[in-house]
C-alpha cells in the first residue's frame, strides 16, 4: 500500500518497525505512554499533536514530502486541515485564494488536469527560486 493511502497509526508503526525502533524507545522520544502509542499505531486512538509529529519526523530525519504525508494522514483521521498548513489555509490571503480555488473546482470550474498543471508550475517556480532567487508565478518560462 502506498504511504499516502495509509492511516496515520499504520504509517507510523510501519516507519518505526522498518527502522527497528522499539515501542518503548519511541514512546520515550515522544513523551507518551507505550499503551497510548500502541493504541495510536493500532488506529484505536486519534493521531498525536503536531509537536509529537514533528518529534517523530525529526527522529527519523524524514524528508519534507514524508513529513507532509504524516501531517496529511493525521488531518484525515481528525477531519481537520493538516497542522503544517493550518496557518496559511485559515489565516492568510493565500489560504483565502486556495479555498476559493477549491470551491470553484468543486463547482466544476476546474478539474484534476488544471490542478496538475498548476502544481507543475509551482514546482518549476520552486526550482527556479532555489537556483536564481525569487520569481513571479506569472513570469513566462523560457
Amino acid at each position: 500500500m502506498k504511504k499516502e493511502n495509509m492511516r496515520f497509526g499504520t504509517l507510523i508503526k510501519a516507519l518505526r518497525t522498518e527502522h527497528e525502533v522499539t515501542l518503548k524507545t519511541m514512546s520515550e522520544v515522544l513523551g507518551i505512554s507505550r499503551s497510548m502509542l500502541s493504541d495510536i499505531e493500532q488506529n484505536r486512538r486519534k493521531p498525536f499533536d503536531s509537536e509529537k509529529i514533528g518529534k517523530f519526523a525529526s527522529y527519523f530525519s524524514l524528508s519534507e514530502k514524508d513529513r507532509a504525508i504524516l501531517y496529511d494522514a493525521a488531518a484525515k483521521e481528525k477531519g481537520t486541515v493538516p497542522y503544517d498548513l493550518d496557518d496559511i489555509m485559515m489565516h492568510s490571503e493565500v489560504g483565502d485564494l486556495a479555498r476559493q480555488a477549491l470551491r470553484l473546482t468543486n463547482d466544476g470550474a476546474g478539474d484534476e488536469a488544471d490542478w496538475k498543471k498548476f502544481i507543475r508550475q509551482l514546482e518549476a517556480n520552486k526550482q527556479k527560486r532555489s537556483s536564481s532567487g525569487r520569481i513571479s508565478l506569472f513570469e513566462k518560462s523560457p
